[in-house]
């Protein structure tokens, strides 16, 4: 489908200037039909006498779904959900039933293997507040427990009576209650981060709480998980010390007591499922020692596009997120292709680099950065010969890698976010020739994240943005964003200072006639830096919405172009005047791949072409 826009010429209020629109924008189709896999159980099936194995996914373009497998004749049924986009929860209950809970809504939704003609069904909403719910336990009592973001709660619904109940916070400050384990002695635990590591118990009896875990292992930027045991008890880990939960009590214990989890993947009739993914699973026999693989099929809606960039030869890639797929559009035959997960990680690419014919991706979590020859075969690993070939993590400070810059000296420059719940990213800088991070530097900008990074040619700096956020689950201690330089040669920061006073981020970067535009959130303010003059030299508000991040960038024709959510607009680096190019109704989720002759980004499951 493709949409011409009329010549619409008007000078809006605010300085803005809508240009003569004389490009079209083209739906491309969608990139990655492949749905997330949120885990596997197993469950009863129809007649409640044999286990079938049950599949959960997630995708954007329509709610989750599961699909149900059996073992023995390897037919599978698929059923729709009627809404929410995807689920952690994933628990068989004490009624037979399989219980979902899902993010974007905190619902609870359930599905009766025994009646399958009913499909997926909402059983509500059990805390008003709450978007997350992680997983479910069953207590002693027959309810369900499940522990929530972002206020760390747990919540309960009793299948018997229909009941849902918000049991209120289980940390006062922070946002994760991430796992939930109910033991043989009635009490329900949970594991809290990730700004610092916390054990709860809750008692369903008098309905009060008690933080268990000793304060040596209470650390910041850590977590507490708490694990149900085949033998009954609930197990925690915090760190690398395990414990014991007797009671209300943490008893120190070896890793190698941990008895193993009361949840498995194994049939009653021998058979594990040792292996499975979103197209298929692995049976062990544990009788005979022997394995098969099996192969399903789903119809799946589309997958969300997380981010777009240019790559070798003119192509165009990107990733969608949970599933983690890296994809490439071909403009000169119009072929798209999924091609797969160039990392060992499960989250999703934040940024891409074309350097000599290679494609490097760096990915969430852990910064896992691989590099891609297209050239060659696909074969992913972390051999020499693989292709893509898997580097490793860029090192401390990194979890987000959401800029990606190559330098002068063919070294590739990556910022990144920091771990969950801690404050000060890094900037890491990997040499291609010598195959690894020769440098990494944490709290660049102290107690801020690196969010956007450009090389200015003329004074040969990089230039960087920050951001006052960190890990998730963190809090914010610095004020202000920042924009600073880095001396390739000299090895150090040379420029830093706050461009708008009380922004918290700078969304992107881009440099054009020897001068940095950046882009800060809060006020929505450019602010036009010159690195010979050491000053800024232009600032103002931009007469366009939010832009998207790291979505500016040099085109030939001189000018920049950027996107916010709903529209392209080109910065003249030299009068620095906004015009907004075009309107895209359907809404700009992501960005940003800026060819000679169009500009790519994503709407929801879609890729977009804006051909000029």
């Amino acid at each position: 489908m493709s949409v011409r826009l009329f010549v619409v010429i008007a000078l809006l209020m605010g300085g803005v200037c809508m240009v003569e629109a004389k490009g079209t924008f083209e739906d491309l189709g969608v990139p990655v039909i492949r749905a997330g896999s949120m885990g596997c159980l197993i469950g009863p099936d129809p007649t409640g006498t044999k286990e079938w194995i049950y599949f959960n996914f997630n995708q954007q373009a329509a709610p989750l779904f599961i699909v149900a497998v059996d073992p023995e004749t390897q037919e599978w049924r698929q059923y729709n959900a009627p809404e929410g986009p995807g689920a952690w929860g994933f628990h068989v209950g004490p009624d037979k039933m399989i219980y979902l809970g899902t993010w974007g809504g905190g619902l609870i939704l359930r599905f009766d293997p025994a009646h399958p003609e009913k499909g997926i069904e909402k059983v509500g909403k059990p805390s008003a507040t709450e978007d997350y719910l992680w997983m479910f336990d069953t207590g002693t009592d027959g309810k369900l427990y499940a522990c929530t973001y972002p206020n760390a709660k747990l919540v309960s619904y009793d299948p018997k009576t229909g009941q849902m109940e918000d049991l209120g916070r289980m940390d006062e400050t922070q946002m994760y209650s991430r796992s939930v384990a109910a033991s043989k002695n009635g009490k329900i635990y949970v594991g809290i981060g990730s700004a610092r590591a916390n054990v709860v118990v809750y008692d369903p009896q008098t309905k009060q709480r008690k933080s268990i875990l000793p304060e040596q292992y209470r650390k910041e930027g850590e977590w507490g998980t708490v694990m149900a045991g085949k033998d009954g008890n609930v197990y925690v880990r915090s760190g690398a010390q395990w414990f014991r939960a007797d009671d209300e009590t943490l008893t120190p214990i070896e890793e190698k007591d941990w008895p193993g989890s009361r949840i498995t993947l194994e049939m009653k009739n021998g058979l594990v499922v040792t292996d499975a993914t979103n197209t298929g699973y692995t049976l062990l026999d544990t009788k005979t020692n022997k394995s098969t693989t099996h192969k399903f099929q789903y119809k799946g809606a589309g997958s969300g596009i997380f981010m777009t960039a240019m790559g070798p030869e003119g192509k165009i890639y990107g990733s969608t997120a949970m599933p983690l797929e890296m994809f490439v559009y071909d403009p000169k035959t119009g072929h798209m292709e999924d091609l797969g997960n160039p990392t060992p990680v499960g989250g999703e690419i934040y940024s891409m680099g074309a350097l000599d014919g290679l494609l490097y991706v760096c990915a969430y979590p852990g910064s896992w950065l691989s590099v891609y020859d297209p050239n060659k075969p696909w074969n992913y690993g972390t051999e020499p010969n693989s292709n893509p070939r898997g580097i490793g993590n860029i090192g401390d400070g990194h979890l987000r890698p959401g800029a990606m810059v190559i330098g002068p000296d063919k070294r590739i420059y990556i910022g990144s976010m920091p771990p969950y719940g801690q404050l000060g990213g890094a900037m890491g800088i990997y040499d291609p020739k010598q195959d690894k991070v020769v440098e990494n530097y944490r709290n660049l900008i102290p107690n801020q994240s690196i969010f956007a990074l450009a090389y200015e040619p003329v004074g040969g700096l990089i230039f960087g943005g920050s951001s006052i956020v960190g890990g998730g689950g963190s809090t914010p201690f610095e004020k202000e964003a920042r924009l600073f330089a880095w001396n390739i040669a000299e090895k150090k920061k040379v420029i830093d200072l706050t461009p708008v006073p009380g922004d918290t981020e700078i969304a992107a970067i881009a440099c054009a006639r020897g001068k940095v535009f950046a882009v800060s959130r809060g006020s929505n303010t450019l602010t036009v830096y010159d690195p010979k003059e050491r000053r800024i030299v232009h600032q103002a508000k931009m007469p366009v919405g939010t832009t998207l991040d790291t979505s500016l960038g040099l085109h030939k024709n001189g000018l920049l172009y950027g996107l916010t959510g709903s529209a392209i607009y080109t910065i003249d680096p030299k009068s620095y005047k906004v015009s907004k190019v075009a309107e895209y109704p359907k809404g700009i989720h992501r960005g940003f791949a800026l060819t000679d002759d169009a500009l790519y980004f994503a709407c929801g499951v879609t890729l977009v072409r804006y051909k000029f």
